[in-house]
């Protein structure tokens, strides 16, 4: 389960766990989301290509001046976000203002605070191309093929709503086994703005994720039993 970054994140990690994910749940997810449609016309997999060095390989030297040029970015980024925090949250929690209490602002800039946190947002600069999530989330694919459920707040203020519902849309015509959940009253943080209605969701999903594990039983039996005869 992850939120926006978290998302992305927890889609790469169900395809490289495999079997031991049973199932995903994707808030407002960050992460490359292609049209369907067009990318199963192409369907070239960014890993095979990574895999065949047509991509830069990860942690690529920065041209011209180099980790110097990287850091001072990153604590450039710092520096202009760090007082915009309070305000951020504000607008990021729109939908339940409680939750951008002063303790969150604090937890965000005391992490910020780090004196490597300059150089973790900089060497994302320096990554290899990243797996769409269509690339991720096929199971055909070498990804995750079992049930995704995408509780999507509309009313995000970090994308835009338009982007929002431009995204739900595209999940559901990514797959069979991806199911979204259109929160109205939600924001980039569902699970925060709208616990109720996300909590709702996963309790209704959750039967989907047993089938699917039962499923994933049942074959390996068989695949021992093959092996054994």
């Amino acid at each position: 389960c992850g939120n926006s970054i978290g998302g992305g994140l927890s889609a790469g990690a169900s395809a490289t766990l495999g079997d031991q994910v049973k199932g995903l749940i994707l808030c407002n997810t960050a992460g490359v989301l292609e049209e369907p449609a067009e990318y199963a016309a192409r369907r070239m997999l960014v890993r095979d290509a990574t895999l065949r060095g047509e991509h830069a390989a990860p942690f690529a030297p920065v041209p011209l001046f180099g980790q110097p040029a990287v850091d001072a970015f990153g604590a450039a980024l710092v520096a202009a976000l760090f007082p915009r925090v309070p305000a951020l949250l504000d607008g990021i929690y729109g939908d339940r203002p409680a939750n951008a209490d002063e303790a969150l602002a604090f937890a965000i800039t005391q992490g910020a605070c780090s004196p490597g946190a300059a150089n973790v947002i900089g060497s994302g600069q320096k990554l290899a191309t990243n797996r769409p999530l269509n690339e991720v989330l096929d199971g055909e694919a070498g990804g995750f093929g079992g049930p995704v459920l995408v509780p999507q707040g509309m009313n995000d203020k970090v994308s835009g709503p338009a982007r929002a519902s431009e995204r739900a849309d595209a999940f559901e015509r990514l797959r069979p086994g991806v199911k979204v959940c259109r929160l109205e009253a939600g924001g980039h943080c569902p699970q925060d703005d709208a616990p109720e209605a996300v909590a709702a969701a996963i309790l209704e999903f959750l039967p989907a994720v047993r089938e699917y594990a039962q499923g994933d039983t049942s074959r390996g039996r068989a695949a021992e039993s093959t092996v054994g005869a």
